[in-house]
């Protein structure tokens, strides 16, 4: 649900491996150039080191706690994101804007150095949903609705 709310928002996707250490995730954060944080709470030491490694403010950190786990004191829930307002999801509707614009910042798996970023742009992303789709169709009529829609996609680069 955070990754289509972040590409809706005009946001950058990105997602890590949750067993990345400080370093790791410095170089993640650093790489995909990352303004904004949301993490579980059970990985969020390392995460609050790369942060600062990376001079983002712990303000811009807050905590996925979709099952309600117990948030830090000293953290904002990504629910608290709710108390700005509402507006419509980012739209575009030319193949140029669609071609060229950012949707996500996936990562290679890194065997020969570090991991390195993969962009995925808006038209990418629909392809790949496009391609399954083709592959594998579906044995009930699709019909389409005037909103935004788009399948989630997997948080680390595999697709290949």
């Amino acid at each position: 649900m955070l990754v289509l709310a972040i590409i809706g928002a005009g946001g950058v996707f990105t997602g890590t491996n949750p067993s990345y250490t400080a370093a790791e995730l410095s170089h993640h954060i650093k790489t995909a150039r990352c303004s904004f944080l949301i993490s579980e709470s059970a990985i969020l030491a390392p995460l609050l080191d790369a942060a600062k490694q990376n001079q983002i403010p712990e303000r811009n950190v807050w905590i996925f706690d979709p099952l309600n786990q117990d948030t830090p004191k000293t953290h904002r829930s990504w629910r608290d994101l709710f108390n700005y307002g509402e507006e419509d999801w980012v739209r575009f509707d030319d193949l140029e804007t669609a071609r060229t614009t950012t949707a996500a910042r996936l990562f290679s798996s890194g065997t020969t150095g570090l991991p390195k970023a993969v962009v995925i742009t808006h038209y990418n992303m629909i392809a790949q949903q496009e391609l399954v789709y083709t592959a594998f169709p579906r044995p009930y009529h699709v019909s389409l609705i005037q909103t935004f829609r788009s399948p989630p996609i997997p948080v680390t680069y595999e697709a290949g």
